[in-house]
């Protein structure tokens, strides 16, 4: 086992487990009541216990030496109880081979080494004890939510995600204090952004490849030629030279690209690497464990040492390194070479002073990525760990694919006009269905289970077609078997799935699962969007896809519902309304690139797809939230972590109809730096978070609306769109409207309310007109807020890198929320119905 377990879906009725092997096994999976279940005796894990439900399953292949299953075990009636913790091993066995082995025989139920020397932490906490779970609280008072996303393994700063583990380890007994569910809201991996190191070990494993010698072909437009085939490998596409690639015959518009995955075993490779170390090669180990043992005295040498050896070592048995690859590449007419005039120029001499810039850069570069890279290695197993022992939900957002997927009309169609462009989305997506989207919804894949890929016989769910053309693209390339057929027989009706075609697409990666009495919704928010033309932005669901993707009535009454978004829905509100449009058509004025220019280089450069930015498809979430009175939405995407509450008015209403709290844990490994010390400040906090108190909105549905007064010129503008929403603030006073509006909101972002408490001395002893007290009070003050930022406390907004913890208390007759912010120690509460004295309704200033 390379990679796993993997604790997916766990309802009342089903527990599913993922794992990944290097050979096709059998598994069995099997379930006990207990938190505490420990080995007796035997080679294999025996108790004296029999385990409640046992379930069967196979692996499927999709490589060479790549077989991955998903095993579901059917609980029986009256199904698990959300007041116990249960224990689960899997016992897996090759095919060929009917000598069985579990987690004990493979030694991951102790501390210490597994095979190869990688380091293991015991998945059960303890020596000989079985990994565990528990459910979501039945009531809200009970639950334990955990939240995060964007989790670069070359990131800056630690792992947030590994601070679950010694929360795991401290409640392993009680399932009212450990977590519960883990929702990872997107780019759970970075195919864009990747180490050059990194790239060049993605399928290696002692001794042998995980995909095997056979290497896939992709298509590629030559200049003023036809789209021929090539091998996806670091000869034609090396480290550090796909940047212009991607950009030029994929139509890609990232800008940190230069070693962008390319190939489904590139994909597949980076989340084993991501999810377990047990899936690194020994020389990769070994390479980054000399930066993270060394010293601070030792650092700058062992860095050098190892960059040299990958870079450009001149002793003559080096030949693997990477200036000796490129160079042995260049006769046999490498693609980025043959092709691509610009790289060629760049590398045609090694004394010239372009070579020299590129390897000084490559070099500098190496050092940062390095240093992170061990960071991440160091408290892998303990990421591992939680994975196996909460029950993880995922979706994507675009990393997962390529920085700014699906950002407008145009990109789509400059991308999917390409053929390498198609074929890296297809690869993309064939490895998320395997490694994400399984294990969200087992139900959609279990007709590909039983079935043989020679057979090819088709399923009656779309999932599950996808999964079995993914096998059979894996087991052509492995068994190098009808290759010549391959993209008629198989890639074409992927890409027909994905709606690459004329038709969209007919997956659907949207789901729902219940979380005790309430529920939580995942979006879709890249694959079902909506443009009004080729440059505008998105509306990230479309109206068609929205009433399918959220219900129009909740069952069973829930006190609120979870709504996962990767982008958050409720942004900073200066960011949204201010900074960030005027910062993108500073951009778009200055664009020059004939790739992206004008409105494009600036939407792409600052990111300009949130959801406010697309008012018609803003406001019909929101108007859809509403109906569910109560909702808690989960995001990330942005890197940075917050708490912001909306109260919604419909129509002439005194009193809110629903409050939609939004909250942001990102990222969990990508801190914004060298930046991110300013962020903290209060005043930059302030500017980025409010207008005043907050920001305020009418809003108009089909209606002709008319103003009078002072009123600006884009307020003007705005109330003749066809969904109309303009700010309240900074009206002139006395400015009117009509019609009344058919709805108006406020969002607040909240403060920390652990972070900047009032010394004993401060601003409770100012005393206005006391000149002494005016003095020392503001001082104090002055000194709080000096001394929070110096040691990184955020009054706000929480920069580095988090993962958000959510709990519930009783408040009168509905919930308070609390969320912590665990990596920043941040804590907010709010409660789910407005308070009495946040009741009245955003009024135009008299």
């Amino acid at each position: 086992m390379i990679c796993g377990p993997i604790l997916r879906r766990v309802e009342k009725s089903k527990v599913s487990v993922w794992a990944a092997f290097m050979a096709n096994n059998h598994l069995t999976l099997k379930i006990w009541e207990g938190d505490n279940i420990e080995h007796s005796s035997g080679t294999l894990f025996t108790t004296g216990n029999t385990p409640i439900a046992e379930g069967e399953s196979h692996t499927l292949q999709f490589g060479t030496n790549l077989w991955i299953g998903l095993v579901t075990v059917d609980i029986p009636s009256p199904g698990l109880d959300p007041t116990k913790v249960y224990s689960y091993n899997m016992v897996y066995h090759e095919i060929d081979d009917p000598q069985d082995f579990d987690f004990l025989k493979d030694k991951f139920l102790e501390d210490g080494k597994t095979v190869g020397d990688r380091p293991q932490l015991a998945l059960g906490y303890k020596k000989n004890v079985l990994p565990s779970f528990c459910l979501p609280g039945e009531t809200p008072d009970k639950l334990n939510i955990v939240h995060g996303s964007c989790r670069k393994m070359h990131g800056h700063g630690q792992d947030a995600l590994a601070l679950l583990d010694s929360k795991i380890k401290d409640n392993r007994q009680d399932p009212l204090k450990r977590p519960q569910a883990l929702f990872l809201t997107g780019d759970q991996i970075y195919a864009d952004e990747v180490p050059g190191f990194f790239l060049r070990s993605l399928g290696a494993m002692d001794g042998s490849s995980i995909f095997g010698p056979n290497i896939e072909k992709m298509k590629i437009n030559a200049e003023g030629g036809a789209a021929p085939e090539h091998e996806a490998d670091v000869v034609n596409y090396p480290p550090f030279f796909r940047q212009r690639l991607v950009n030029k015959f994929a139509g890609f518009s990232s800008q940190a690209a230069a070693n962008h995955l390319l190939s489904f075993e590139e994909y597949a490779g980076t989340y084993l690497k991501y999810w377990n170390i047990r899936s690194w090669s020994g020389d990769m180990i070994s390479e980054i464990k000399k930066i993270a043992d060394a010293s601070p005295e030792q650092l700058s040498a062992k860095l050098d040492e190892v960059i040299t050896k990958f870079v450009d070592d001149p002793s003559p048995a080096a030949d693997t390194n990477l200036v000796n690859l490129i160079k042995a590449s260049r006769p046999t007419d490498a693609f980025v070479f043959s092709e691509d005039s610009i790289t060629r120029a760049q590398f045609s001499d090694s004394n010239s002073d372009k070579f020299k810039a590129w390897l000084k850069e490559t070099k500098f570069t190496l050092k940062h990525e390095l240093k992170d890279m061990a960071a991440f290695m160091k408290k892998l197993p303990e990421v591992s760990r939680v994975l196996a022992n909460v029950p993880t939900y995922m979706i994507m957002d675009d990393h997962e694919v390529t920085d700014d997927w699906a950002i407008t009309k145009r990109w789509n169609n400059q991308v999917l006009s390409k053929p390498f462009g198609r074929d890296i989305i297809r690869n993309a997506m064939m490895a998320y269905a395997v490694f994400q989207d399984w294990g969200n919804s087992p139900e959609d894949y279990k007709e590909a289970i039983p079935m043989i890929f020679d057979d090819m016989t088709p399923s009656t769910h779309k999932k599950a077609q996808f999964l079995l053309y993914t096998g059979e693209y894996a087991f052509r390339y492995a068994n190098n078997t009808k290759l010549n057929t391959l993209r008629t027989d198989v890639l074409e009706k992927m890409e027909n799935l994905l709606g690459m075609g004329s038709q969209p697409t007919s997956l659907h990666w949207n789901y729902g699962l219940k979380l005790g009495t309430s529920q939580a919704i995942v979006l879709d928010t890249r694959t079902q969007r909506h443009y009004e033309s080729l440059n505008t932005v998105p509306e990230l669901i479309s109206e068609t896809s929205l009433s399918s993707q959220t219900p129009s009535t909740l069952t069973d009454n829930p006190p609120f519902v979870f709504i996962v978004s990767p982008c958050p829905v409720l942004g900073l509100p200066n960011f949204e309304e201010l900074v960030q449009p005027a910062a993108t058509a500073v951009i778009a004025l200055k664009g020059k690139s004939d790739a992206n220019p004008g409105i494009i280089g600036g939407n792409l450069n600052f990111d300009f797809e949130a959801w406010g930015f697309s008012i018609p498809g803003f406001e019909r979430l929101i108007a859809r939230l509403d109906s569910y009175k109560s909702v808690v939405l989960l995001s990330g995407d942005v890197h940075y972590g917050c708490t912001t509450v909306m109260d919604y008015w419909k129509g002439n209403a005194t009193a809110p109809s629903s409050r939609i709290v939004q909250l942001t844990s990102s990222a969990l490994k990508n801190e914004w730096l060298p930046n991110v010390l300013i962020l903290k400040s209060a005043v930059v906090q302030k500017i980025l978070t409010a207008f005043g108190d907050g920001l305020s909105k009418f809003g108009w549905k089909d209606k002709l609306v008319s103003a009078g007064g002072d009123v600006t010129a884009r307020n003007r503008q705005r109330l003749r769109q066809t969904t109309a929403a303009i700010p309240i603030e900074g009206w002139t006073p006395g400015a009117t409207v009509s019609p009344a509006p058919d709805w108006r909101w406020k969002v607040r972002v909240l403060k920390d309310k652990e972070g900047l408490k009032d010394d004993p001395v401060g601003a409770t002893d100012i005393v206005v007109g006391n000149a002494t007290s005016m003095k020392d009070g503001y001082f104090n003050v002055v000194s709080r807020h000096q001394k929070a930022y110096m040691e990184g406390k955020s009054p706000r907004i929480a920069w580095n890198s988090n993962v958000g913890w959510i709990t519930f208390t009783a408040d009168g007759d509905s919930w308070k929320l609390k969320h912590e912010l665990l990596g920043a120690k941040m804590v907010y509460e709010v409660p789910l119905k407005t308070p009495v004295g946040e009741q009245a309704r955003p009024e135009l200033p008299t």
